[in-house]
């Protein structure tokens, strides 16, 4: 997978002893095909895309990665969760000038997609959508046990239990807004994408991170004297909460339906911030920019994952 890839990947091959390949990703924030060709071996058995990626909201180039899986035969899955319910509407709102690559069960060699319901579909938390392109593979997921003394058992995913009201919940979401409404929702965003990416490259020396257009947008600073986390320091203190990213440094903020109306405000808190940092009005200390530009800039991570994990245990 690439670096951009979501951590919750991390998360999964440490529960299951799997080998991570980290491959770095080109001057787009695309994963490098060229860098994926060398390290493919016998031994992969799954390649991981991102349609979009969530640092910088960058599509990977999924059919150009296909190929270099289709000589393999190993499993391509596309992590969807936060465009697919905004990238397969684009072609109904009428948005010409925005356009991705066939990401989907389109390209044959697509085997698995995960797609968030509790996101763009608009549903509650917990409620989340794994497809596999045959049935053959999903019965992998299930446990099924006969030899227990409680009787037959089958489970189709890791947890057990779960609220009925969750998925009741889930399906009226989207019968509620149905297609009409994703579609909807979909050119509304898209269309405020692109003019937060206009008006933030406008503010020197700020400059936007991918050049896909989709519901994140990531940008950085181009110059030493404006710190990108001071930046989001002041726009902290002005309301705002943004996303923290490292490698490069920057920041970014996701679009919905429920923000779109603010963007305006937030372009301009964002002059303003900048004009801030030229002016030294501003207390480093005060803030979180100190923490992110140490754990950025430290190669010993482990030293950082160990502090998180106190952090996480002290909450």
């Amino acid at each position: 997978m690439a670096t951009s890839a979501h951590a919750a990947v991390y998360k999964a091959a440490e529960y299951f002893n799997i080998k991570l390949v980290l491959i770095g990703t080109d001057e787009d924030g695309r994963m490098s095909v060229s860098e994926l060709k060398k390290r493919m071996n016998k031994n992969v058995i799954l390649v991981y895309a991102s349609a979009p990626g969530y640092p910088h909201g960058v599509v990977d180039p999924i059919t150009t990665i296909a190929d270099v899986v289709k000589r393999w035969q190993c499993c391509l899955h596309v992590d969807a969760c936060l465009g697919g319910f905004v990238l397969p509407f684009v072609k109904y709102a009428g948005l010409e000038d925005i356009s991705y690559p066939p990401f989907d069960f389109s390209v044959p060699e697509v085997t698995s997609m995960s797609i968030d319901t509790h996101k763009y579909g608009c549903a509650q938390k917990g409620s989340s959508v794994l497809l596999y392109r045959t049935r053959e593979l999903r019965k992998f997921q299930f446990t099924a046990v006969s030899s227990w003394s409680g009787g037959l058992y089958i489970s189709p995913s890791q947890a057990g239990s779960r609220s009925g009201g969750l998925i009741a919940q889930t399906w009226a979401a989207m019968m509620y807004f149905g297609r009409r409404g994703y579609v909807s929702a979909a050119k509304n965003i898209l269309k405020a994408a692109v003019s937060l990416r206009q008006d933030i490259s406008a503010i020197k020396p700020l400059e936007i991170i991918g050049k896909d257009v989709t519901m994140i947008v990531a940008w950085r600073s181009t110059s030493s004297k404006v710190d990108i986390y001071v930046l989001n320091d002041l726009l902290s203190e002005m309301g705002w909460h943004l996303s923290v990213l490292h490698s490069p440094p920057a920041i970014h903020i996701c679009i919905t339906s429920v923000n779109v109306e603010s963007l305006e405000s937030l372009v301009k808190d964002v002059q303003v911030a900048v004009e801030r940092i030229h002016a030294g009005d501003y207390n480093r200390k005060e803030g979180k920019a100190p923490i992110y530009g140490m754990a950025n800039r430290m190669s010993n991570t482990s030293t950082v994952d160990d502090l998180l994990k106190d952090i996480q245990d002290v909450m």
